[in-house]
């Protein structure tokens, strides 16, 4: 299949968990993703956010005290050929190009608000993943859209308009089968899991194995690359 914008499909193997190869997650969509913003309202498949790392940054947050998931929207991709605008980060995350095509970030703002305000009963249900290496995939599970805004961003003299897309995890935790461990372990921000896994290299920090690996605490409150035998936990996943 060689490589696509979910990075080398055949470099990486393991057993189920909640590491994913690119393989996995295609298989786990259902489509060949080609942008980290995917939205999704028919077929039977959800939409899905890909947490990508932008000019070293990833920017979500998470918030403990209100369980809120907080997934910025993406950039303008226009070609200044186009003569409209410059892309990326020098102007405002669109919502609608000038042609009258809807962005990722508007359909995904309309859907939020229509919620928020009462208009749409059920919340859109987006499935995340976060990038972890090129080809490797974590499952960070499935959210509830519950509202959506645009705000200013960036440092003083560069400031911007960027969507931010509030979600909430979807499910009652209340006799959920997920653990209080699962759970710690898919709320750890992106930064501090790429930072985990690249400095284990993507191996079990006990014992170097590359299959079952999970983000465990280790040492107190610290997180480490563990194995499921090493963190004591069995595997969960996609295949599991």
């Amino acid at each position: 299949m060689g490589s696509n914008f979910l990075g080398e499909v055949n470099g990486y193997s393991h057993r189920a968990s909640p590491i994913l190869s690119a393989a996995e997650l295609l298989a786990r969509t259902g489509v060949n993703l080609q942008r980290g913003m995917n939205y999704r309202e028919s077929g039977g498949l959800l939409s899905v956010f890909l947490v990508l790392e932008h000019d070293g940054v990833y920017t979500d947050e998470w918030d403990e005290d209100s369980e809120t998931y907080t997934f910025q929207g993406h950039d303008s991709t226009l070609r200044q050929a186009q003569g409209e605008l410059p892309k990326g980060k020098q102007v405002d995350q669109l919502a609608m190009y000038s042609d009258g095509r809807v962005t990722d970030n508007g359909k995904f703002y309309k859907a939020a608000q229509a919620f928020a305000e009462g208009v749409r009963r059920e919340p859109l249900q987006i499935e995340v993943y976060e990038k972890l290496d090129p080809g490797v995939w974590f499952d960070k599970g499935i959210f509830n859209l519950v509202d959506a805004k645009q705000v200013t961003a960036g440092a003083k003299g560069a400031e911007r308009k960027v969507f931010k897309f509030y979600l909430n995890p979807a499910g009652n935790r209340a006799g959920s089968a997920e653990s209080e461990a699962d759970y710690h372990e898919r709320m750890l921000s992106a930064t501090e899991k790429v930072a985990i896994w690249s400095e284990a290299q993507g191996r079990c920090a006990v014992c170097s194995t590359q299959s079952a690996l999970h983000f465990a605490k280790s040492n107190g409150n610290n997180f480490a690359l563990l194995c499921e035998t090493h963190a004591s936990r069995p595997s969960r996943g996609l295949l599991g």
